[in-house]
């Protein structure tokens, strides 16, 4: 499609919203490489040959990329200057040759561009182009083998909001297999043989240190952002896909947030930030009730997420949405913990949606006791837990360090349950929970339910 999907005024005021997002994000940023930037590759958006449809999201479609196809003479591109460097001539031909894997032939990349219709609304527009823009230098600055990576970007920068085309300004990803979601669906099948083939004590082991292991992935990747004082805000399965090895990549970065000071509360550890922003049944209730919050948003989600993972259920599944808000917003029902899961596992389910922030663990704790539960569930082998490294063999290594604070994620090895039970209660700092007194939550009719992967996407300036 090269036809205007809306009038050129309307161009303008996107561009200048995405163009004045980035210049504040490189400003205030913490995070923020220009050198890394620097090194991603650009292309025109000819070069890219679209393949299959893989998805649509909020205000953003999302493609297979069939082939990259490299303009013959530079000097005649339409963005020559931004693409002529030796070192973007290095780097277009890495990323051109690499469309296929070798071994495989699948598609390495995906495309992510803003959706036509979200073109066709100028206030839809002009949100969606910010926060594309801010997607792509977040993904530019970081650097975790469980955050999805950048591939590529439009030679065209900001200014390709101004043409009104589909495609004026895109991001190149790497390619996602399937999402969280799909892979939930596929353990329930897996669950139901189990109960079909009666009690398995070992393979149910190895099969919850299996699921555990994915929740500790998106633990790993959380943790890093965190650490550079990014809240993510949008923690569900359905942000979290498997690339073709089946590593864990947490994607879509709309909706992240780097805290800043001016932000912040008086003397308190809470910033005043967007409310209600996220998707509703994982959302803390801090963000449904539109008050300050900070990076134990995420903890909270995740908590919901670990309960997922290890229940195979929908958190809060068939409660409409004011109950929703009546009983976990503003109440403390919580989902019901099984009390054939370890104690340490119910201690930090338990922590993590507490209603009051302050008593939630860092991630850096739940880290810490997700390796340890996965020790112990697997007999002390702690194969595979390790995050300081990148897993990912294909990489053209770029100059520059993701970040102006580096993550340390290295945590303790352990297989004793009575160990981890000390330990889970001393990584949190609080008083020590009876594990057989679960939090229960009733089912609240179908009437006005909340949808499986209802959002409430509400993206502003903050």
């Amino acid at each position: 499609m090269s036809h205007a999907l809306c009038s050129e005024e309307v161009g303008k005021r996107a561009w200048k919203a995405a163009s004045r997002a980035a210049k504040h994000m490189s400003k205030h940023s913490a995070i923020v490489n220009p050198s890394m930037e620097k090194c991603i590759p650009r292309f025109e958006r000819s070069e890219v040959v679209l393949g299959q449809f893989l998805g649509r999201g909020g205000f953003n479609d999302v493609y297979e990329v069939s082939s990259i196809d490299l303009v013959s003479n530079i000097s005649e591109a339409q963005n020559a200057k931004k693409i002529a460097s030796t070192l973007q001539k290095e780097h277009r031909a890495f990323v051109a040759k690499h469309v296929f894997r070798e071994s495989t032939q699948n598609c390495r990349y995906a495309i992510k561009f803003l959706s036509t219709d979200t073109i066709e609304h100028p206030s839809r527009y002009c949100t969606g182009a910010a926060d594309l823009v801010l997607e792509a230098k977040f993904l530019a600055s970081l650097s975790h083998p469980n955050i999805i990576k950048l591939r590529g970007m439009a030679a065209s920068g900001t200014s390709g909001f101004a043409t009104c085309q589909e495609r004026g300004y895109f991001l190149l990803l790497d390619r996602l297999q399937c999402t969280l979601e799909h892979k939930i669906d596929h353990w329930c099948n897996f669950e139901q043989a189990f109960k079909d083939k009666g009690d398995q004590q070992i393979k149910r082991r190895a099969f919850l240190a299996e699921r555990l292991h994915v929740a500790f992935d998106v633990c790993a990747a959380l943790s890093y952002l965190h650490n550079n004082n990014i809240v993510y805000r949008d923690l569900k399965p359905d942000n979290i896909g498997f690339d073709i090895r089946g590593d864990v990549k947490l994607f879509d970065f709309g909706l992240a947030k780097e805290l800043d000071p001016a932000l912040q509360c008086g003397s308190t550890e809470f910033y005043e930030l967007s409310g209600n922003t996220g998707s509703l049944r994982y959302m803390s209730p801090e963000v449904a009730r539109s008050e300050p919050y900070n990076l134990t948003a995420d903890v909270y989600s995740f908590g919901l997420l670990l309960w997922q993972v290890c229940s195979l259920e929908l958190p809060y599944d068939g409660m409409n949405r004011q109950d929703h808000s009546e009983f976990v917003v503003y109440g403390n029902e919580r989902p019901p913990l099984d009390l054939s899961w370890s104690t340490p596992l119910r201690i930090l389910m338990k922590r993590s949606w507490e209603p009051d922030p302050v008593v939630r663990p860092p991630m850096t704790s739940v880290y810490k006791i997700l390796k340890r539960e996965i020790c112990a569930l697997r007999d002390g082998d702690d194969t595979g837990l390790e995050h300081n490294t990148r897993r990912s063999t294909f990489v053209l290594e770029r100059g520059g360090s993701s970040s102006k604070r580096k993550a340390d994620l290295d945590g303790e090895n352990g297989s004793s349950h009575g160990k981890l039970v000390r330990s889970v209660r001393n990584l949190i700092a609080t008083p020590a929970v009876n594990g057989d007194d679960p939090a229960v939550v009733s089912n609240h009719g179908p009437s006005r339910a909340i949808p499986r992967g209802s959002s409430s996407r509400i993206l502003v300036a903050s």
